[in-house]
């Protein structure tokens, strides 16, 4: 009898001696003269070492297909942007069933709407409203996962995709989508060789659960995002009005921020903490007496130690909004810091100042300086660049931020 020892997850089959063990996927790796069928996130090491095994005679048992989706639905977890959580489902599915594309369909009244697609029609089709007596619109109507392998006899074909998109669909497999109780829509599959089988339904089935659920918390996610980040904004422009500042001042603050964070290649979530800290970051200006925010001639030094306090203030008030972290609280306590430690309110320097303390502080000062105040005219960007550009050779300021900065106004303001 031989040994046998089971396989990591991605493994979805190989074939040895002309037998397949397990199933093929769209992912193809051949080692020697054995080919693996493979999950995205595979390991070259460790097919290696499968690969001396079953040379050996020992039998590696492929992952079987629920593992498989449990295994991407838990890759995918992290992912809160709802168009990219799609798509990366769609790919996933399409390598797990050896097909060439995917579509996700949304109910509309009277027809299909197309929500995402993955695949060669991708980009080319998603405008096109897709009637109720199609395919897609019958496993609607089913309410069941359903194969349909041959489409040309097939009169309930709607072709109308694939006249626009110059692609020849030869069969689909799909399954309706339900977000809680409620039938939402439909994802397709389609264009397998040899075509589509009752366990490519059942694994289209399965992720059209994952879906839903998916759609569900992030479409909650997204609502509460929005909201939440309405309510800031009215905060943060009720705090600039009172400054007799510019109304957009924390929005331009904002924008110029996230567009910084986008050039650092920081990640989706990040880039939204950063935004919600940007609103924020003068927060602390309600703590204030009008009698200091609003004189109009030079503040005394005991004055301007005053005006100081409300990074300390913002953070204060910040951390008791429930869904506030530590990232955005950073960029209402640390934005007046500055890097050779002659900022406040810490004195901080350099490595201790976080990123978004660094980003919003840096910003912050260009839409000061831009920007008409009650004491002085608002100044060319290229007088303010040039002020900037001094401080960063003074070891105030992040080269690299001031790189974007300039690239970025001058792409916004021409």
């Amino acid at each position: 009898m031989h040994k046998k020892i089971e396989g990591p997850t991605w493994l979805s089959g190989y074939v040895i001696n002309n037998r397949l063990f397990g199933r093929k996927t769209k992912l193809l790796v051949k080692i020697g003269d054995i080919d693996f069928y493979v999950l995205g996130g595979y390991s070259n090491e460790l097919l290696s070492k499968i690969h001396k095994l079953l040379k050996q005679g020992i039998v590696v048992n492929p992952s079987n297909v629920r593992d498989q989706v449990v295994y991407i639905a838990a890759k995918l977890n992290s992912n809160l942007r709802l168009n990219e959580l799609l798509k990366d489902i769609q790919n996933e599915i399409c390598t797990i069933v050896d097909a060439d594309a995917a579509s996700i369909l949304i109910y509309e009244e009277d027809h299909l709407k197309f929500l995402v697609t993955v695949g060669k029609a991708s980009g080319k089709i998603e405008s096109i409203p897709v009637p109720m007596e199609s395919i897609a619109g019958t496993i609607f109507k089913e309410s069941k996962a359903l194969i349909f392998n041959d489409l040309e006899k097939n009169p309930v074909h709607f072709k109308g995709v694939d006249k626009a998109a110059k692609f020849k669909t030869e069969n689909i497999v799909g399954a309706p989508i339900w977000v809680e109780n409620q039938k939402i829509g439909v994802i397709e599959v389609l264009n397998k060789k040899g075509g589509f089988m009752e366990e490519d339904a059942k694994i289209v089935d399965l992720f059209a659960k994952i879906i839903g659920r998916k759609l569900l918390s992030t479409w909650n996610y997204e609502r509460f995002s929005s909201n939440f980040k309405k309510l800031l904004l009215a905060i943060a422009t009720a705090i600039d009005k009172r400054d007799n500042y510019t109304h957009t001042h924390s929005q331009n603050v904002s924008m110029y921020s996230v567009e910084i964070g986008r050039k650092l290649g920081i990640s989706q979530e990040l880039l939204e903490k950063l935004e919600f800290s940007a609103i924020l970051h003068d927060v602390g200006k309600i703590g204030i007496p009008d009698s200091i925010l609003l004189k109009p001639g030079k503040l005394t030094d005991e004055e301007y130690q005053i005006i100081k306090n409300h990074t300390i203030y913002g953070a204060e008030i910040l951390s008791q909004i429930k869904y506030v972290d530590k990232e955005i609280l950073s960029g209402a306590l640390e934005h007046h810091e500055r890097l050779d430690g002659s900022g406040y309110p810490y004195g901080k320097k350099n490595g201790e100042i976080s990123l978004f303390g660094r980003i919003i502080g840096i910003v912050d000062v260009y839409d000061a300086l831009s920007t008409k105040r009650s004491y002085k005219e608002a100044w060319t960007k290229e007088k303010v660049f040039e002020i900037i550009k001094q401080d960063v050779e003074k070891g105030k300021f992040d080269l690299e931020l001031y790189n974007y900065l300039v690239e970025i106004v001058n792409d916004m303001e021409g």
